[in-house]
């Protein structure tokens, strides 16, 4: 099978390697559509895990079902997650693999879905791989896993309609908790970013107020927004020192501040910023894809317009770039 391969730092090659082999408890996948996540930028900038195929955020359609798995057929149109759990730890023993604590994730740890096949190790139903809707296209599909970490943000988050809600960074997660927060009823979201396709994006995906970071102090927008107030809920999804602090200093007393982003390099603070406004810092990893999928089929999110570039597989480096470099990059996606 073709496959777009990890060689170094910024450096993706196009290969003919075998296609992976099905095994008990697992699937094969027909890969459609791959879109380009933050996780993988940053091991293409990286460059330590030569040899590596990246990309997790997928759809396609089972190719291959291995033993003892009973509820899929093949063609059906899914997406999903791929990690191998360990068995092992005191979560696995729980039947709790979700949270293995020494998992192993498609795409970081073990080929991911930039190839023409991807093998997903712990095929179950409604847990790890899921199935697309007749009204959601392939290359929507593929943007579920981003959007389903906003989802999962959302309800961590535990959000009211009268709270004010500010989301910093408009990436695909970013402008993904924009419409998860309309379509749960919030009144008032706030969207902040630096580029304005982005900030665009925001806009259009129902954001109420826009403040562009790089003619603005954010903080400082905010505040005034709110009437000095600050917001109930504060979403940071820019991973960056310079927002970590924005957030606490934005939040309101008592409220929540949800860590989204991936922080590359550590961030310094004073925990008294938190502890004097009796702050929540609740830290996000995983997504809620249930939802996610009912929100895209219902219309209520719709990321069609979040996918800014497509590329076909064998002009991966090409879209690599892209993602990376190009200031009207929101969502890159390779088709297959």
């Amino acid at each position: 099978m073709k496959a777009a391969v990890l060689h170094g730092k910024r450096d993706i090659r196009m290969e003919n390697i075998p296609n992976p082999k099905v095994e008990p408890g697992s699937i094969v996948i027909k890969v459609r559509a791959c879109g380009i996540c933050g996780s993988d930028l940053h091991i293409y900038r990286q460059g330590d895990k030569a040899g590596l195929i990246l990309g997790h955020e997928f759809s396609g359609d089972v190719y291959e079902i291995g033993a003892g798995v009973a509820d899929f057929k093949k063609g059906d149109r899914v997406t999903g997650v791929g990690f191998r759990p360990c068995g092992e730890c005191y979560w696995c023993k729980q039947g709790m693999t979700a949270r293995c604590s020494n998992m192993k994730l498609a795409g970081d740890h073990f080929a991911g879905a930039m190839a023409e096949y991807v093998l997903l190790p712990n095929a179950q139903l409604n847990r790890t791989v899921f199935k697309l809707p007749d009204t959601v296209s392939y290359e929507q599909g593929a943007t579920v896993e981003p959007v389903s970490v906003g989802s999962f943000s959302v309800r961590r988050a535990k959000v009211a309609p009268e709270d004010t809600c500010v989301v910093i960074g408009a990436g695909i997660i970013g402008l993904g908790i924009v419409q998860v927060l309309k379509a749960v009823g919030v009144k008032k979201v706030i969207a902040a970013g630096r580029r304005a396709s982005r900030l665009k994006a925001a806009k259009e995906s129902g954001a109420d107020m826009i403040i562009d970071a790089a003619k603005e102090d954010t903080a400082a927008a905010v505040i005034k927004a709110t009437k000095g107030l600050g917001a109930d809920v504060v979403f940071e999804c820019a991973g960056q020192q310079a927002t970590f602090d924005q957030s606490l200093k934005i939040a309101r007393g008592g409220g929540k501040v949800i860590l989204v982003g991936l922080y590359e390099q550590p961030v310094t603070w004073k925990p008294i910023d938190a502890t004097n406004k009796n702050l929540t810092l609740i830290g996000i990893l995983g997504g809620h894809f249930t939802s996610t999928m009912e929100y895209m089929a219902s219309g209520k999110v719709n990321t069609k317009p979040l996918i800014s570039h497509t590329f076909p597989l064998d002009k991966a480096p090409e879209a690599f770039a892209t993602q990376s470099d190009a200031p009207d990059a929101i969502k890159v996606m390779l088709k297959m």
